[in-house]
């Protein structure tokens, strides 16, 4: 009996490629007296449409009441949410999650050092805003590092000043990061990549990290979105961007879209590097 239970299980196979459909989405998830409309509403539909992904970075997940909907409502079995407040006066957590189609081997959270504004500038102080550092399971004994983050957002100087202070924080913690596995970087960068100030800081943030952006990659045709999503390949496994899009299933029945950011989607290949094998 122990013999034939033997030759019956086969080896497991050893994967050392594949693909990885991956999405950021900013979901609005501020209470219905701010957004003015039905944020849990919109949420219980986002929810489900997650699960076509193999990593979701999500941004304005601000609410226990709408984590809870998110979290129930997508069949993807690996959640992360990085919900601790800053100081007491803040009113909510940074509003990052993330959900995987493959196990979290680490969950981390930084807060950003700088904020602008309660009442002024985009009230941005009223959130404990910062980014996750993650590591996903990629294959057989691969892993995959992930960031998400949601910066400083507004247009005024002291915004300029907060959001360049967020850039440094990234930078910083970010080269603390393994050269060895590849790196995934997305989210809500605030950005804005055509305007002077913010485009030294996109130029100095991917030089400096050795980031390629996957549109800029691709050459599509809306480089100068704020939702953005970047890869490195690391010396263990080489990433290639297939493809970016606005995904397009992120709309209720009328056509209306479930927030006010589009969903940014992306598809890359992975390969392990033939010296690791």
């Amino acid at each position: 009996m122990i013999l034939a239970l033997f030759l019956g299980c086969a080896p497991l196979e050893t994967v050392t490629e594949g693909e990885l459909e991956v999405l950021t989405y900013n979901v609005h998830g501020l209470p219905s007296v701010i957004t003015g409309d039905d944020t849990l509403g919109r949420l219980e539909q986002i929810a489900p449409l997650l699960d076509d992904y193999d990593y979701v970075g999500v941004q304005e997940d601000f609410t226990e009441e709408g984590n809870v909907i998110l979290d129930s409502g997508t069949s993807l079995p690996f959640l992360a949410r990085f919900d601790e407040r800053v100081e007491t006066e803040r009113v909510y957590g940074s509003g990052l999650s993330s959900y995987s189609k493959s196990p979290f081997l680490s969950s981390d959270g930084v807060h950003f050092q700088d904020c602008h504004g309660f009442v002024d500038g985009a009230s941005d102080c009223f959130a404990s805003k910062g980014f996750q550092i993650l590591e996903i399971e990629l294959g057989t004994d691969q892993i995959l590092q992930v960031v998400n983050t949601h910066i400083e957002a507004g247009g005024g100087p002291e915004d300029e000043a907060a959001r360049a202070g967020n850039v440094e924080d990234l930078i910083r913690e970010m080269a603390l990061l393994s050269q060895e596995h590849p790196l995934l970087f997305l989210g809500d960068t605030n950005l804005h990549p055509e305007e002077a100030v913010d485009g030294a800081l996109s130029m100095r943030f991917e030089d400096e990290l050795g980031l390629l952006d996957v549109c800029t990659v691709l050459s599509c045709e809306e480089p100068n979105r704020i939702d953005r999503i970047y890869f490195r390949s690391g010396s263990s496994v080489e990433l290639e961007a297939l493809e970016w899009r606005v995904a397009p299933e992120f709309v209720d029945d009328e056509g209306m879209d479930l927030s006010d950011h589009d969903a940014i989607a992306a598809r890359l290949r992975w390969v392990k590097s033939a010296q690791t094998e």
